[in-house]
């Protein structure tokens, strides 16, 4: 147990080490490889087999064999597991008790990226990363895309194709323009409400929103002082698109009991001609969206996830591609001829598909029926809720998950049965 601890400690040592070169990468030492020259250094008897796998982001897991005993440890656990020697479950095949291995952090091209906004989040950006996953929905083998390692050890993942086009939140069907959600209440032609939850399960800064709601943005990219949205009100109902993901949709999925319950940002990203000042930045957009979150199963992506899955320099923000971009539009700000496909968010990017309008989970925080969408010609713009657009649902795999499986579309990461 002592060499085991100071496996430990000595991989905990490398992280720093590398963190003062600025080194970012995931290393895996396995010591079933005589020829290894990358073993750690530190006192006491070295592992007979074994791997241990250090993540950038200080997460460490191990299974080494030292005599006649098994010593464990997972990414997210702090405990040194001793068990009798079997070599279904030690050694060689740690691969298995460590859940998975991510890849390497890379620095151009596509593939998995550290995060620039959230530190120790690792994300896939390009074109077509090696990012696919297969999961079973009513038992039939269906494509996503990991989107995500979190900092919690869970992995986003989204649907590769639609589930079909729904309203983000109906004008009819269990409408919330009534005295439960005061909020939602429009004197016109209602078209849908743009809050994702009911305010038992959101929160604002991390407190529960116990009553009444309304956004906070930055109404300009110099301003740091918050924007009160003009509406506010009660909200005590989901939006439809909501309770039927989590309602119904996720029924579908054989892989229910491996979905965390997580927390979503669902705060608004605004932008509006009359009070435009520059390009806020992506970091501006992040903070609105975080602002406010939801814990739930089932979501969607935000805005800025899209932004960020692009390896085109010109994307740097939902500004970048949002419809009133004074680069691509004329002085009266009317569309001239883009191509789709030519705004710069949708350029190298794996989330785009010039087939359909994507729905986000970002709201337009101005008026109370403005959602954004990543639209068919690749720019990014609001939609009225109860107009029907393509959804992409999205979720947390629980850190427990076992995977394997390389990503690529050959031989997709795949859940291993426990």
């Amino acid at each position: 147990m002592a060499s085991a601890q100071n496996l430990v400690k000595a991989a905990e040592y490398k992280i720093a080490n590398n963190e003062v070169k600025g080194i970012k990468e995931n290393t895996i030492i396995d010591y079933s490889n005589n020829t290894n020259t990358n073993y750690l250094d530190y006192s006491g008897a070295k592992p007979e087999i074994g791997k241990v796998q250090i993540r950038f982001n200080g997460a460490i897991a191990m299974s080494v064999k030292f005599g006649d005993y098994c010593y464990t440890k997972g990414f997210d656990s702090e405990e040194i597991i001793t068990t009798s020697y079997n070599n279904q479950t030690c050694g060689n095949n740690a691969d298995v008790f460590m859940n998975y291995e991510i890849p390497q952090i890379t620095q151009s091209g596509d593939g998995l990226y550290e995060s620039t906004t959230e530190f120790g989040r690792l994300i896939y950006r390009g074109s077509n990363p090696n990012n696919y996953i297969t999961l079973k929905e009513n038992n039939v083998d269906t494509t996503y895309r990991i989107v995500s390692y979190e900092t919690d050890g869970t992995i986003k993942v989204i649907r590769d194709e639609p589930i079909g086009e729904m309203a983000w939140d109906s004008s009819t069907t269990n409408a919330r323009n009534n005295a439960n959600n005061t909020y939602c209440n429009y004197s016109g032609t209602y078209n849908g409400c743009s809050v994702w939850g009911n305010t038992n399960n959101m929160y604002y800064n991390g407190n529960k929103i116990e009553t009444t709601f309304k956004y906070k943005y930055y109404e300009t990219a110099t301003s740091n002082t918050l924007q009160d949205s003009p509406n506010t009100g009660t909200v005590k109902q989901d939006s439809t698109l909501n309770t039927y993901l989590n309602d119904t949709w996720i029924n579908t999925l054989s892989f229910k009991n491996d979905i965390e319950l997580h927390s979503f940002y669902t705060g608004g990203v605004y932008y509006f001609k009359a009070y435009r000042e520059g390009d806020k930045g992506i970091e501006k957009e992040k903070k609105e969206e975080s602002l406010y979150t939801w814990n739930g199963k089932i979501g969607l992506l935000n805005i800025s996830e899209y932004v960020e899955s692009s390896i085109n320099e010109s994307c740097t923000s939902v500004y970048s591609s949002y419809a009133y971009n004074p680069i691509l539009l004329d002085s009266t700000e009317t569309y001239t001829i883009v191509n789709p496909g030519e705004w710069p968010c949708s350029i190298n990017n794996w989330l785009y598909n010039s087939n359909y309008t994507q729905w986000t989970l970002s709201s337009y925080p101005v008026v109370n029926y403005g959602v954004w969408c990543m639209w068919v010609n690749g720019m990014f713009s609001n939609e009225l809720p109860s107009n029907p657009q393509s959804v992409r649902p999205a979720f947390y795999l629980k850190s427990t998950t076992k995977l394997s499986g390389t990503g690529t579309s050959s031989n997709p990461y795949y859940i291993i049965e426990s």
